[in-house]
């Protein structure tokens, strides 16, 4: 029998595999309309921040990336025409980011296509077992969270 360190080991590589098929599935039918999944991701955390529009900063904690790096996420969408910067009335040296008309268009469109990826990947899957491997990640998703695992060298 598998020990539990092995199965948890197995358990990370299946979801970092399954997380890795996502994107490039996501970035293959994106492709199409100018956009990579993190493109998608950044035009959505944009999207979030309502009318007022979202804060480099609150772009960098939706990606999980450095404010620097979605800067130039913002930057390349900027120039493609999705989104447009402009002075943040409540910080003198701040920006605000909005979703242009064409970038709510894109969203729009390009979370219909995610629909439609994510319904086709589950297809012939019984409900239940789905129901029961979300449930599962979850509590992974919240056990690794809360863990505060230290190396010892």
């Amino acid at each position: 029998m598998t020990d539990r360190s092995e199965l948890a080991l197995q358990l990370g590589e299946a979801v970092a595999a399954a997380h890795g098929a996502v994107e490039r599935s996501a970035d293959r039918a994106f492709r199409s309309y100018g956009l990579s999944h993190r493109a998608h991701q950044a035009l959505r955390a944009v999207d979030e921040g309502g009318a007022d529009g979202a804060r480099p900063k609150d772009v960098a904690e939706h990606l999980g990336v450095s404010r620097a790096a979605a800067t130039t996420f913002i930057q390349r969408l900027e120039a493609k025409g999705f989104i447009e910067t402009t002075p943040d009335p409540e910080d003198d040296r701040g920006v605000r980011v909005t979703l242009t008309h064409r970038g709510l268009e894109v969203l729009l469109r390009v979370g219909q296509v995610e629909r439609r990826l994510a319904a086709r990947a589950i297809e012939g899957m019984p409900a239940s077992g789905i129901a029961r491997a979300v449930h599962l990640l979850q509590a992974f998703k919240q056990r690794l969270d809360q863990k505060q695992i230290r190396v010892v060298s």
